[in-house]
């Protein structure tokens, strides 16, 4: 039956859907906190997930996510619109840059705990159980991804308070270097990633 197949990728795709519109979220709100409201007058301070869909990763990612909910085991890549921030209205661009740029991975570490707290609270058993169990595992895999040391990840901005500046930027601006880095970090990480991201979901959730 292509019912339940269809049920999978509708769920998977609306909680990647709203964890990466929070994490976005969550970068808009702290750049505009530290005096950049960029952001802010793009409409991009919202969690409708609408307004974070980038073309091309956004809808990568929905296609594949659809593709491996039917059997087919392709890798699941994609991402969400970037968050525009100009950090020459920060006041200490480095340091409110790191703060902006760790915003989304810390969000999406409380968004797990909040559901995984919600499950408990509820007694959650059966469909509502694994979805819950789904959506913290994706959250807290999100943390780990983007807390990863990689120009333009969110872990990079660690770099750039060791890296002069012209470093830094030669590294987060060239695609070849990106590319290379993330997907060997694919190929050495995933394991420990997702070893990772079970035994802290499993703390979480419970059960």
């Amino acid at each position: 039956m292509i019912l339940p197949q269809l049920i999978q990728a509708v769920i998977l795709i609306l909680i990647v859907l709203i964890s990466l519109s929070i994490h976005e979220f969550a970068h808009a709100a702290i750049a505009s906190l530290f005096g950049d409201h960029t952001a802010r007058r793009e409409g991009r301070m919202s969690i409708n997930p609408i307004k974070h869909w980038d073309p091309v990763g956004t809808t990568l990612l929905v296609g594949l996510i659809f593709l491996y909910s039917f059997g087919l085991r392709v890798p699941i890549l994609g991402w969400g619109k970037p968050v525009p921030v100009d950090e020459g209205n920060f006041e200490n661009p480095r340091w409110h840059g790191l703060q902006t740029a760790l915003a989304g991975p810390l969000s999406n570490a409380v968004l797990a705990v909040i559901i995984a707290l919600l499950g408990r609270s509820f007694g959650a058993t059966g469909l509502a159980y694994d979805i819950i169990l789904l959506a913290v595992n994706i959250n807290i895999f999100l943390m780990f991804f983007n807390l990863l040391p990689i120009p333009p990840l969110d872990g990079s901005r660690i770099l750039r308070l060791f890296l002069p500046e012209e470093t830094y930027f030669a590294l987060a601006t060239n695609p070849v270097i990106f590319y290379m880095l993330i997907f060997g970090a694919l190929f050495f990480l995933s394991d420990p990633l997702q070893v990772a991201t079970h035994r802290i979901t499993a703390l979480l959730v419970g059960g």
